[in-house]
């Protein structure tokens, strides 16, 4: 387990006393109910079904409850305390943005990197240039007063772009769970876990047993891993899938898709899977929990993201070729990983070394890339077996499951001699 700094961890606790969670719910509300009617309209209306979403009070967690199967009546469940939780991340992750940049010589250090030292992208401040239309559209006068009114406070330590990508990220963070959670519904995953248990009739699924101990902590089973439990990691993978494929849809389809939200974006999810380590140990061994150790499940949405990315960058002609893309994707990946990563450090963990890495970047350089793929690997044919029948009965036509497991393949026969990056139309994410 990595370690954990008791004192950062009081001033965690300190700061989510002073949010005011009334408020941060009725934000949240703003962007769940509109992500609830997307679902209806586009899926669950056309089964005579219906979609809904609870937001309780208790420790940290979210999963789905069904209240009727056939037709489908699934109730997405994001507990208050995890979304303030999440407000408090996209709150203070602009501050200690911008005090990396300001205090230490991180960022100096990646631009003068070729090939960076001479990549026009490259932005120099601790978050990218935002404007009032990066905000989600019934949230934007909101922030604009919220941005106002720190711009008026002479001592205020936030000024109008630092409250923009609070608002933004606070959004994508929001609208990545929700739909990982719905990505479990999509793909009828309460299906495996009936055939299972020898059930009759569906109870919650909850991310994390409600035992578990605290905040941005992930499940705590101690069983040793059987197939049940790696099926179980498989269809997480494929929920992650889902939920990134359509948070990136979410965002195109709101005309916002553009350099600063895409990295705002590899950002919200960083922070996500981040919060999911408290729990795992510090190696990629694989884990007793039903989830994936969060460095991998990160790993492998990285990577379709930039898939996806680098099709659209080329097909709207963004960039002139693949290459480019690459570079633009790249830059982005590494940027967010580096923040990120250094953020949740500064935030929680015990280090006995300030300037070697956090243990969670570690885990992500190429001294562990063998355990990251050998980890994968092992869950592919847990993924192929239900892939196969997810492909049946996925209620939303149009899903990418399908290319996001040629990208597995590929990647797996291009590391084994079998071929190259999986084939592509030129054509955007739809």
């Amino acid at each position: 387990m990595n370690k954990i700094d008791q004192l950062k961890q009081l001033r965690l606790e300190e700061e989510s006393r002073l949010i005011d969670a009334e408020s941060v719910e009725e934000c949240a509300r703003v962007v769940l109910d509109g992500l609830v009617n997307w679902s209806n309209r586009h899926v669950f209306s056309k089964f005579g079904g219906e979609l809904s979403i609870e937001i309780p009070l208790g420790a940290p967690n979210a999963g789905v409850k069904y209240a009727a199967i056939d037709p489908p009546k699934p109730v997405v469940v994001i507990y208050l305390s995890m979304i303030t939780d999440i407000y408090r991340d996209a709150l203070t992750f602009p501050l200690i943005s911008r005090q990396l940049v300001d205090e230490t010589d991180t960022l100096t250090a990646l631009h003068e990197e070729p090939p960076w030292n001479k990549f026009p992208f490259a932005f120099p401040s601790g978050v990218p240039e935002l404007r009032p239309g990066h905000v989600h559209g019934d949230l934007s006068l909101a922030c604009e007063m919220v941005a106002a009114l720190h711009e008026e406070r002479q001592q205020s330590k936030l000024d109008a772009i630092d409250v923009r990508c609070r608002f933004i990220m606070f959004e994508l963070m929001l609208a990545w769970t929700f739909f990982h959670e719905l990505g479990h519904v999509l793909q009828r995953h309460y299906r495996f876990r009936m055939a299972a248990t020898n059930q009759d009739r569906v109870d919650v699924f909850l991310e994390w047993p409600e035992s578990h101990e605290t905040e941005d902590t992930a499940d705590t089973g101690a069983i040793e891993p059987v197939q049940g439990d790696l099926a179980a990691q498989a269809r997480e993978l494929m929920a992650d899938a889902e939920a990134m494929d359509l948070t990136l849809k979410y965002v195109h389809a709101s005309g916002r898709l553009c350099f600063p939200t895409l990295y705002l974006l590899y950002c919200s999810v960083s922070c996500m899977y981040q919060r999911f380590y408290r729990k795992y140990e510090e190696n990629l061994n694989i884990t007793n929990h039903r989830h994936p150790h969060p460095a991998l499940r990160e790993q492998v949405s990285e990577a379709f993201l930039s898939w996806s990315m680098s099709d659209y960058l080329v097909a709207r002609k963004l960039v002139p070729d693949r290459e480019h893309a690459a570079l633009v994707v790249t830059y982005i990946t590494v940027r967010a990983n580096l923040f990120v990563g250094l953020f949740r450090a500064s935030r929680i963990e015990a280090r006995d070394e300030t300037s070697g890495l956090p243990s969670y970047m570690r885990l992500q350089t190429e001294a562990h890339r063998a355990d990251m793929l050998r980890y994968q690997d092992t869950l592919m044919p847990y993924i192929e077996s239900q892939m196969a029948q997810v492909r049946q009965w996925h209620l939303l036509p149009g899903n990418r499951m399908d290319e996001w497991l040629e990208m597995l393949r590929a990647h797996q026969r291009g590391r084994m001699g079998g071929g190259d990056a999986p084939p592509t139309d030129g054509e955007p994410p739809r």
